[in-house]
């Protein structure tokens, strides 16, 4: 890999630190748009490793167990049963966008059991994506502080979340 679209020298050593920064560490975390980031992530590193240009695989490993975990305290903590004052747009649907990406994550570890069974694990999740778009969807919902307060950053994410699909591809 070189910087730069290609130009430049090789970024193999900035690789190298980050993974071993990243290597041994907790990533999980209960945050709804952390989760969809971890999910965002494993996406683009599969993606990655499909294409060749990365070696990882106990990296995107440990996102994926993170992610598991993080979904798992998130769905144990019942945030989604609260009213929209106590909730975050933008926080839930940035989760929405990355459950969105579970699918196209399926097909690129399909090869790898190890990561394979990782991914359908996370896979009973996806239908957190609809729960989340449908709430925000609805009007009275949409009138809440914690929607107004955000409003262009919580339209992004709901455009976003209803057409994942170029967020989603490298």
């Amino acid at each position: 890999m070189t910087a730069a679209g290609g130009c430049g020298g090789s970024l193999q050593p900035e690789i190298v630190d980050m993974a071993g920064i990243c290597r041994g560490g907790n990533l999980a975390t209960d945050d709804p748009l952390g989760i969809g980031g971890l999910l965002f992530d494993a996406g683009r590193i599969a993606e990655l490793m499909v294409r060749g240009g990365f070696a990882y695989e106990d990296l995107l490993a440990s996102i994926l167990n993170a992610a598991q975990t993080g979904l798992a305290a998130f769905v144990g903590g019942r945030v989604l049963r609260y009213p929209a004052e106590s909730r975050l747009a933008f926080r839930e649907l940035g989760l929405s966008i990355g459950l969105s990406g579970a699918c196209i994550l399926v097909e690129r570890v399909r090869e790898n059991p190890g990561l394979f069974r990782r991914v359908e694990a996370l896979m009973e999740y996806v239908p957190l994506a609809d729960r989340i778009e449908e709430f925000w969807m609805d009007d009275r919902n949409r009138e809440a502080g914690t929607w107004t307060g955000n409003r262009e950053i919580n339209m992004v994410m709901l455009a976003t979340s209803l057409a994942p699909g170029e967020f989603l591809t490298i």
